[in-house]
């Protein structure tokens, strides 16, 4: 699904997004209400995932806007730190379909979105079709197989392994994994994301010959790319 996220938080922001990515769900962020009012007149959403305290506005307010007045019909799940039985009453009869209270948990987070998802009719998500058949991603247990015989990866490794998987083709810095990722902004040592970058090649064999390639791209990062597996000599 192509998922709206309403968060002001860049944390929670990257959070949720890596959450989401590990699920095969295309994802967009923003961080004012306004901005997400926008793109659903410019763009198709699935599903949105709304803040309730934003620096313009309220999440509840929102919500509210998006059912009357823009007349959106998509699930949307209502995310709010707060405990109270009548906010959360108030954010479901303003049209949320659902609300989890932070702090997030992954699974849940994931589970919800998935039975949302089903509800309104979209199927469970499967792996980028740009991912060779060769390599199956369970996103429930956090396991990646090859041909078939499950490879031991580190919950990290995992979260970079469907990282890549979800953006064939695309530029990933090493700044953007380790926000993405470890949760670190600013300018620090990248030695650990060229560590596990190089761990995960090696476990998940991609040197091309299952159809992909992990490539670093000098003083940039790295990038997943599609090859032609070699062809044995007979």
């Amino acid at each position: 699904m192509h998922i709206g996220v309403l968060e002001d938080d860049l944390d929670q922001q990257a959070f949720i997004e890596q959450c989401l990515v590990s699920a095969d769900h295309q994802v967009s962020l923003f961080s004012r209400a306004s901005e997400l009012r926008r793109a659903t007149q410019e763009e198709r959403f699935d599903f949105l995932i709304i803040d309730w305290r934003l620096p313009d506005g309220c999440g509840m307010d929102v919500v509210g806007h998006l059912r009357q007045n823009d007349g959106w019909r998509g699930p949307i799940l209502f995310v709010t730190a707060s405990q109270n039985e009548d906010d959360v009453v108030h954010a479901l009869e303003q049209g949320a379909d659902d609300f989890l209270a932070k702090p997030l948990r992954p699974k849940e987070l994931i589970a919800r979105v998935s039975a949302l998802g089903r509800r309104a009719g979209y199927d469970t998500p499967r792996p980028a079709i740009s991912c060779p058949s060769v390599f199956s991603i369970n996103t429930e247990e956090h396991s990646i197989s090859i041909a078939d015989t499950s490879v031991a990866l580190t919950e990290r490794e995992y979260q970079l392994a469907t990282l890549f998987f979800s953006k064939v083709g695309e530029l990933l810095t090493r700044a953007h994994l380790l926000e993405l990722i470890w949760g670190i902004k600013g300018s620090v040592s990248t030695r650990t994301v060229d560590t596990h970058v190089s761990r995960l090649r090696r476990k998940l064999e991609l040197d091309g010959r299952h159809g992909l390639r992990l490539r670093s791209i000098y003083q940039s990062g790295y990038r997943m790319e599609i090859s032609s597996p070699a062809i044995s000599d007979q």
